[in-house]
């Protein structure tokens, strides 16, 4: 014992002597920004997260957002993934739109006011003019890397896309990397036709890396979250995507570098708590298994539709997957439920997602758009609201939108 306590004196008096470190420094990736990973212990209190379109409600619904994070305050709401897309902000990657920087500015400190942590998600990105399709924002070139191609091309802009909209919001922490690229919806074709999962696998791959670079670029303390996946196929897609950075000619072999934190979007219809429970340790035990260590996870988006779901199985739901986030998952940060309001009256969503709000469509317009509502009140809270409010812990009314009639 005596030997061994004099060989660590001797180290330690080495290490003073030349400066060597006894703690391994966290590595940076192949560009040089010193961010660490964020992976402290999920913090408790934030399961109750929600879905924020804040654009698309003043858009398409007419509903201020100052209304709408007053209502998720009283609910209880801790987390808000609010949409914010490039193409809303800016007109290509290094302009940006008049007065729409400072529109979101003011709904990030609005939400910021009322004490929530934010995500914000971007699934768009912009286009070379010339090519097929090249207006729709979430379509994604064909993977060509040699020299000179329109695809390196598009991913240097894509960097140069996130760096800009980051560098504008020093205060938001997370930025999640585009939206369900594991399935066509989301991860087209530019050139036409569709790709193969693995296809998907590699290009998203290199979007996360490319955004990653921005995003750190632009703020060394933000934090990355993957674009969340669809359950239907997302273990093979995480295997394809570590297979990615595995790869001896990958961008890096850090999966931090790509995304360091994982989502996913556990939607299912015929809700079965233990299968919903092991469906989401399943994908985990990919991510677990591949980095050897723990990582933070968002469920980005879930929910349930009263088209296919009647309204109190909608509410046993909620206490269910809440209860088994909480107690059973610990991996579990955060999950956004999708979505605060129904969205009758726009025309951006199939009509099943019209009807994902916990309140019924504040718009005047929809009282003639019901139909699929037997209980419709304008502006109204659903009976599950208040579970979620119930369980979430908050306070307050919820008919700030009853019957609303939007400020001048």
């Amino acid at each position: 014992m005596k030997k061994l306590i004099s060989i660590l004196l001797s180290i330690m008096i080495l290490c003073s002597l030349t400066g060597c470190k006894m703690v391994e420094e966290t590595p940076v990736n192949k560009y040089g920004f010193n961010y660490r990973a964020d992976m402290e212990k999920p913090v408790d209190g934030l399961a109750f997260g929600m879905c924020h379109i804040g654009y698309s409600l003043d858009k398409w619904n007419g509903v201020d957002y100052y209304t709408i994070t007053s209502l998720m305050e009283n609910m209880g709401v801790k987390l808000v993934r609010i949409w914010m897309h490039c193409d809303w902000l800016m007109d290509d990657p290094n302009t940006y739109k008049e007065g729409m920087v400072e529109y979101f500015q003011d709904q990030i400190a609005d939400a910021k006011s009322h004490g929530f942590e934010i995500i914000v998600m971007n699934h768009s990105n912009f286009h070379k003019d010339g090519l097929p399709n090249s207006p729709s924002g979430v379509a994604k070139p064909s993977r060509d890397m040699s020299e000179g191609s329109y695809y390196l091309s598009w991913l240097k802009d894509y960097e140069t896309t996130w760096y800009n909209m980051v560098r504008q919001f020093p205060d938001v922490k997370y930025w999640e990397i585009d939206n369900e690229c594991n399935i066509d919806t989301f991860c087209k074709r530019l050139e036409g036709g569709a790709f193969s999962l693995e296809e998907k696998a590699k290009i998203f791959t290199d979007m996360m890396y490319f955004a990653s670079q921005g995003i750190h670029r632009a703020n060394p303390n933000a934090v990355t979250v993957m674009g969340g996946l669809v359950t239907s196929t997302a273990e093979t897609f995480l295997e394809y995507i570590y297979e990615n950075i595995k790869a001896p000619n990958s961008w890096s072999p850090y999966p931090d570098d790509y995304f360091q934190v994982a989502a996913w979007h556990p939607y299912m219809v015929d809700y079965a708590p233990k299968k919903w429970e092991n469906q989401q340790k399943n994908i985990y035990n990919v991510i677990k298994t591949n980095e050897g260590k723990d990582k933070k996870v968002f469920l980005t988006e879930m929910g349930w539709s009263e088209e296919n779901v009647p309204t109190a199985e909608v509410g046993e739901n909620i206490r269910s997957t809440y209860s088994i986030i909480q107690n059973n998952l610990d991996f579990v940060e955060s999950a956004c439920y999708f979505k605060m309001v129904d969205t009758l009256s726009s025309s951006w969503n199939t009509t099943s997602e019209k009807y994902f709000g916990m309140f019924y469509d504040a718009t005047p317009s929809t009282s003639s758009l019901d139909w699929a509502q037997d209980n419709f009140v304008r502006g109204g809270a659903k009976p599950y609201a208040y579970i979620y409010q119930e369980l979430a812990g908050g306070t307050g009314s919820l008919d700030l939108l009853l019957n609303y009639v939007r400020p001048n």
